[in-house]
C-alpha cells in the first residue's frame, strides 16, 4: 500500500490499526512509518531512554564522577539508543512520503531499514566507546569473525525489538488490512442500501387501496337481503384475498414470493371484483406448472390486474374480460395481463400503481426488467412484465 492509498498523517480506522493500541501505544493508530507514527513512537521510547541514561549518569556521579561527566555520559547514552531506535523508522518515513508506487516504496522501506541498521551499529559502537572512556571501564573486545558475527546478530535482535524491525510486519500487512476494512465498509453500505430498498419496496407494496375494501363491503351489504348467496360468495372471495395478502404485507423481511403465489393472489382479487361487477367481468388465469415455484416479486402482477380493472373494464358499461398468463422465452420471463377494456388513452401508464411498479422493477432488477403497455387484439391493453429468467432460483422461493 502506498501513501496515495491512505492519508499518512491521519489516524487509521480502528480495525486497521496494528493491534489494539492503548493510550501509551497511540502511535500504532497511525500508518506505519508515517511522521505521526515516528514522532509519537520516538517520544514514547525517549521517556525510557532518558530515564535509563539519567540513572546511568547518577550512578557514575555516585561513584565519584564529576557532574559534567555524568551529564556527558547521559548524553552519549541517549544519543546511542536514540539512533538505534529512530534511524530506520525516520529513513523509512522519508521513503513513505515520496508517493512512490507500491513495489518501489516497499523496496525503499527495506533499504531504509537496512541503512538504519548500519547507522545504529555505528552509533552504538561510538556511544559505547565514549561511555567506557568516561566511566573508566573497559571490556575486552574480540575482533574474530565469530565474535563479530555474534555482535551483529545481537545487534539485529536488539534492532528488531527497538529499531522498528518488528514494525515491518505491520507495514507489509497494512494494505491488506485496509483493503479488508474498505470491503467491510462497502458491504455495510450495500446492506444499508438493500435495507433501504426493502423498506421502500414494503411501502410500495403496502398500498391496498381503502376504497377497494369499502366498495366491496358496500356491495356485500347491498346484496345481503336481495342475493344472500351472492353476498356470501363475494365475502368468501374477499376473505381469501385478504388471507393471501395481509401476511405478505406484514412480513417486510421477505422481498420475493413465487409466481404461483402471485397468480393465486390475483385469482382471489378477480373473484372479489367479479362479485362486485357480476356479469360485467370474466377472467382466465393460466400458469404452467413448471413456472409455479419461480421467484417473483410480490404484488407487481396485482398492480397490473388492478390497473386493467380500474382503467380498462370498469369505465366500460359492458365490462370485459381479463387474461392472465406467463411464459418463458429463452433467458426471459414474460408475465402478461391482457384486457378487453377501453384501450390505451392519454392517462394510461401514468397512474400511481404503474409508477410504483416501475420503481420496484428498477430497485430489484435495474435495467434488466421492463414494463410494456401496448394495444391488444381484443381492443384493450396488453400489459407485460419482462424479467430475466434465473435458472438457479427457478425451483426455490
Amino acid at each position: 500500500m502506498t501513501s496515495t492509498d491512505i492519508t499518512l498523517n491521519q489516524p487509521l480506522p480502528a480495525d486497521v490499526a496494528a493491534g489494539n493500541p492503548g493510550w501509551w501505544l497511540a502511535y500504532r493508530r497511525y500508518p506505519v512509518f508515517s511522521w505521526p507514527w515516528v514522532w509519537r513512537r520516538g517520544l514514547l521510547f525517549a521517556l525510557f531512554i532518558v530515564a535509563w541514561g539519567a540513572l546511568s549518569g547518577i550512578g557514575h556521579y555516585a561513584e565519584g564522577g564529576s557532574p559534567i561527566e555524568a551529564v556527558i555520559l547521559t548524553a552519549w547514552f541517549v544519543f546511542g539508543f536514540g539512533v538505534v531506535i529512530n534511524a530506520g523508522p525516520v529513513l523509512a518515513a522519508v521513503v513513505r512520503h515520496q508517493s512512490w508506487p507500491e513495489a518501489r516504496e516497499r523496496f525503499g522501506v527495506l533499504l531504509a531499514m537496512a541503512l538504519g541498521l548500519i547507522l545504529a551499529y555505528g552509533a552504538d559502537m561510538l556511544s559505547s566507546t565514549q561511555v567506557m572512556l568516561i566511566s573508566g571501564e573497559s571490556y575486552p573486545r574480540e575482533f574474530s569473525l565469530t565474535a563479530l558475527l555474534i555482535n551483529i546478530l545481537v545487534l539485529i535482535f536488539i534492532y528488531s525489538l527497538l529499531g522498528g524491525g518488528l514494525a515491518l510486519r505491520a507495514y507489509f500487512s497494512e494494505g491488506r488490512r485496509l483493503a479488508e476494512h474498505t470491503q467491510r465498509i462497502q458491504m455495510a453500505q450495500l446492506e444499508a442500501e438493500k435495507l433501504a430498498a426493502d423498506q421502500q419496496l414494503a411501502l410500495l407494496q403496502a398500498q391496498i387501496e381503502p376504497h377497494f375494501l369499502f366498495n366491496t363491503l358496500a356491495t356485500i351489504r347491498s346484496e345481503l337481503r336481495q342475493a344472500p348467496d351472492r353476498a356470501e360468495h363475494t365475502l368468501d372471495a374477499l376473505c381469501d384475498y385478504l388471507r393471501a395478502t395481509i401476511p405478505r404485507l406484514r412480513d417486510q423481511s421477505s422481498s420475493l414470493s413465487t409466481l404461483g403465489e402471485q397468480f393465486e393472489v390475483c385469482r382471489h382479487y378477480l373473484k372479489v371484483m367479479q362479485g362486485r361487477m357480476r356479469d360485467r367481468l370474466t377472467f382466465e388465469v393460466e400458469l404452467d406448472s413448471d413456472l409455479e415455484n419461480h421467484p417473483f416479486p410480490p404484488f407487481l402482477l396485482l398492480s397490473l390486474v388492478e390497473n386493467a380493472i380500474g382503467h380498462g373494464l370498469e369505465p366500460q358499461p359492458e365490462g370485459g374480460a381479463i387474461q392472465l398468463f406467463a411464459e418463458r422465452d429463452g433467458a426471459l420471463l414474460w408475465v402478461r395481463v391482457v384486457d378487453s377494456g377501453v384501450g390505451l388513452g392519454t392517462a394510461v401508464g401514468h397512474g400511481v400503481g404503474l409508477t410504483n411498479l416501475r420503481k420496484q422493477l428498477a430497485l430489484r432488477y435495474g435495467d434488466t426488467a421492463r414494463l410494456a403497455l401496448v394495444s391488444s387484439k381484443t381492443g384493450g391493453v396488453d400489459a407485460s412484465i419482462r424479467l430475466p429468467f434465473d435458472d438457479e432460483n427457478s425451483g426455490s422461493t
